[in-house]
């Protein structure tokens, strides 16, 4: 009987291990897909204020910019596991918006693959 017990509690240790597990592995997927997908939209939103910044005949705005790339943001952020994080995808995207837009930041590609390496670690 006591042999049975302990068997039981392993079991059931073992099931809730596996089901943590699961969890932080789902969790890891989703912070890579919202990491990846901020990513990319600062590729956009770099290459957008480059090509704003060298056609605009007057100075720039923030918003003018915020304007063109929000509904590309916003497509893409309910495509990311179904728009559940959706509101803080959209916080993060503004902060780096007007990190980009504030440093003038020049090469796409560079500040896309820092943001995806900052943001996973």
């Amino acid at each position: 009987m006591k042999k049975f017990f302990i068997f039981i509690c392993f079991l059931s240790f073992s099931q809730g291990s596996l089901v943590l597990s699961q969890e932080t592995e789902a969790s890891e997927i989703g912070t890579l897909e919202n990491c990846k997908t901020l990513g990319y939209l600062s590729f956009l939103a770099v290459e957008k204020f480059k090509t704003l910044r060298s056609t605009a005949t007057e100075e720039i705005e923030l918003d003018d910019a915020k304007e063109l790339l929000e509904p590309v943001a916003l497509q893409a952020f309910k495509m990311v596991d179904g728009g559940k994080d959706k509101e803080k995808l959209f916080d993060e995207w503004n902060m780096m918006l007007t990190d980009i837009f504030l440093n003038e930041y020049s090469d796409p590609k560079g500040y896309a693959k820092t943001y995806i390496s900052d943001c996973m670690s």
